[in-house]
């Protein structure tokens, strides 16, 4: 049944990788293509320390490009959909209509209410330390009533990057619902902690080489301290792993977006 899902739904799923001015990659998420634009989540619209911006998409074994391009964040943020409902937070719309893609296919969103729990769902999702898409199996295990959205609760191990993966009812391929929101709170996370290093360096560095002991200057072992502690929280936050997930049910997005009408909105 899985291998179905797979087979049928992995060349529609993309990465979406951002790129500082360096050229390191310090984040991404995945996404889907529907018709010429590819749902994700919104936090996409937090990445505006990015550079460029790298959309792939793979060929059947998951690390192969099949479709890539690579742009400006401007050009990025450019092509993000707003205007669309400004209660719905937690999906965007991004407008990719390269020739690259053009032989990518859709995937279908379902149609009807909530997934029941105890229903079986196939996740599809970018991971971010390895680089390539992976099929995870999981629950719908609850049913959240957040900020006035429906979401559905997911068990299944998740890792970052997986944000804004597709939740697939293996049946029939639909997508069910978003994946995102406890993800997001791992990047969030994150960045308060490396906002408070980057704070203690700022610090420390104002009183560098005014204190000696014995030839040693204690504050620049604390320095080297915190940027042991700054790389550590990096490794970490790379390989963090959650056993449920958030996802926002796609008939939402569904309700607020006509996809024959999106020519009509503005973009960021």
């Amino acid at each position: 049944m899985y291998k179905k899902v797979w087979t049928k739904c992995h060349e529609a799923i993309c990465s979406i990788n951002f790129f500082s001015e360096k050229g390191i990659r310090f984040d991404s998420v995945t996404g889907f293509k529907y018709g010429r634009y590819i749902i994700t989540g919104s936090q996409v619209y937090k990445m505006n320390k990015a550079r460029e911006v790298q959309i792939t998409f793979f060929q059947s074994d998951g690390l192969s490009t099949k479709a890539q391009v690579k742009i400006t964040w401007k050009d990025f943020s450019s092509r993000l959909v707003k205007g669309l409902n400004e209660n719905v937070s937690d999906f965007t719309f991004i407008d990719m209509n390269f020739p690259q893609f053009d032989n990518i296919p859709s995937l279908q969103l379902r149609n009807g209410g909530v997934v029941a729990i105890g229903t079986e769902v196939a996740l599809i999702g970018h991971q971010f330390d390895h680089n390539n898409l992976c099929l995870k199996k999981g629950i719908v295990s609850s049913n959240v009533k957040k900020n006035g959205l429906n979401y559905i609760q997911i068990d299944s191990s998740l890792e970052k990057g997986y944000a804004g993966a597709p939740v697939i009812i293996p049946d029939t391929g639909e997508v069910a619902g978003l994946l995102g929101h406890r993800l997001n709170a791992i990047s969030e996370s994150r960045k308060q902690m490396m906002d408070i290093i980057n704070n203690n360096l700022e610090l420390l560095k104002e009183t560098e080489n005014k204190i000696h002991f014995n030839n040693i200057d204690p504050i620049q072992v604390l320095i080297a301290n915190q940027n042991q502690i700054k790389r550590l929280a990096q490794e970490l936050y790379k390989t963090a792993s959650i056993n449920y997930g958030l996802a926002i049910e796609i008939s939402q997005v569904a309700e607020y977006i006509d996809i024959e009408q999106i020519e009509n909105v503005e973009y960021r």
